[in-house]
């Protein structure tokens, strides 16, 4: 036993969320700069995790672990995290994987991301946040899909409009899909696939743009069609937090005017929504959060 230590990023909203069939899934969209951090400090005395009151979501994956693994112990399970809670951006999540990560890495057990999946998924529908790329996943189940790799650049430019979402009683209530959303769902994926086959942001930009618009009779975002005119001024797609509060405008980190771009797209958001935070990310080698 050891001081184990994990982390995990968390994200913004999903590209695409709905379901293919009857089989639910979201495709993520990572943020490297929000992370959840944990430290277990492993007590041979102490039967049991201890953890902050906030936090009894990855205590209780804590939980599943050990007795997934027969380990008999306990200790005090830390998490810091500067990711904001109720928003679509996974951080009970990221806190269930960093937690898991740091008890095996305490114990030196051969966790892998399946094993999370199944762990989280006994806890709360769960983002694929344990995978770093771009995923497709399945979030009731826990269970992969797809993996499309690392995103192309891009440049994300972020609203919350206030309020808190609580994601297990939102997935408790049904969604009631047509026909024609789950076309527009198989639409999004397509778009998706041919953006990562040919590098090409516009084409997952539209796809998160028609997730978003069947999302309005789910959890509909008042300002919408006011994001809708500023993504198609700026050629850019809209990016929401299907059970959450953010939206945003995703726009290609390669534009040649990039700077100017976002700096007038930063200034008509700022007018537009006067009073709401506005957070920018910027994508490199790694996203960073720059305003």
């Amino acid at each position: 036993m050891k001081l184990g230590k994990g982390s995990c990023n968390g994200t913004f909203g999903e590209l695409v969320q709905g379901i293919i069939g009857d089989r639910p899934y979201l495709i993520t969209l990572p943020i490297s700069s929000l992370r959840s951090e944990a430290r277990f400090i492993p007590d041979p005395i102490v039967n049991g995790i201890r953890v902050a009151d906030s936090k009894v979501k990855a205590q209780r994956a804590g939980e599943w672990l050990f007795q997934l693994f027969g380990v008999k112990g306990g200790g005090d399970l830390e998490i810091r995290s500067n990711i904001p809670v109720g928003k679509g951006l996974a951080s009970s999540s990221a806190d269930i994987v960093a937690a898991l990560r740091a008890i095996a890495d305490s114990y030196s057990l051969p966790l892998t991301n399946e094993m999370i999946s199944m762990i989280a998924a006994k806890v709360e529908p769960t983002d694929g946040v344990m995978y770093e790329e771009v995923v497709v996943y399945d979030y009731i189940h826990g269970q992969l899909i797809e993996s499309f790799g690392a995103l192309p650049p891009f440049i994300l430019v972020g609203i919350d409009l206030g309020g808190i979402i609580n994601t297990i009683e939102f997935n408790e209530v049904p969604k009631e899909y047509s026909q024609n959303d789950q076309q527009q769902f198989m639409k999004a994926y397509d778009l998706v696939t041919k953006g990562f086959k040919e590098k090409n942001l516009t084409y997952i930009g539209e796809a998160a743009t028609l997730s978003a618009r069947v999302n309005q009779k789910i959890l509909p975002k008042p300002v919408f069609p006011l994001l809708d005119q500023l993504a198609h001024r700026y050629q850019g797609g809209i990016v929401v937090a299907h059970s959450g509060t953010v939206a945003g405008i995703l726009l290609d980190g390669n534009l040649p005017n990039g700077d100017e771009v976002v700096s007038h797209l930063f200034r008509e958001m700022s007018l537009a929504f006067k009073g709401v935070p506005i957070n920018l990310f910027h994508y490199e080698s790694r996203e960073k959060i720059i305003i």
